[in-house]
């Protein structure tokens, strides 16, 4: 019986897997009304600048995207990223980290990870896309500003 309860729930594990997040939330600014995004031509998920861009704007925070050799400027809010895919039968979004910084310091962060890896076999999640996956980042990320408008 023991064997076939721990079998049971392996099984389970394997098959559902999880997602993990760690979020450290941007503190409010009444002032911030627009962000820059450092381009990281690194990242190869087509679509995550894209739903980050999304989720800025539905809380009313313009996203200008710039290159990797900008300059900020003092009291300028830039977001800085990175993401990873991993493969099983087709690329899915594994690893992201997003900062936030200003004059030079994080204040803020968030970290996505899919657990579990390619040998994870959660049907669920694994494969959805860059927006379901992360958007449970950005409400935390951005709890302070309220989602005024629909992203995507």
């Amino acid at each position: 019986m023991e064997m076939k309860c721990k079998f049971v729930g392996l099984s389970l594990i394997l098959l559902y897997g999880c997602n993990s997040y760690n979020v450290k939330s941007l503190p409010y600014d009444p002032n911030l009304k627009d962000i820059v995004v450092v381009d990281n031509p690194k990242v190869i998920v087509a679509d995550f600048v894209d739903v980050m861009t999304d989720e800025f704007n539905a809380r009313e925070i313009k996203v200008r995207c710039v290159p990797q050799s900008y300059a900020a400027k003092p009291k300028e809010y830039v977001v800085c990223y990175d993401a990873r895919r991993s493969w099983d039968f087709s690329p899915y979004l594994s690893d992201a980290t997003i900062h936030i910084r200003k004059d030079g310091m994080t204040i803020a962060k968030g970290k996505y990870h899919h657990t579990g890896g390619s040998a994870s076999l959660d049907v669920f999640t694994k494969w959805r896309g860059t927006e379901w996956k992360m958007k449970e980042l950005y409400d935390e990320l951005l709890k302070y500003y309220p989602q005024t408008i629909q992203s995507r």
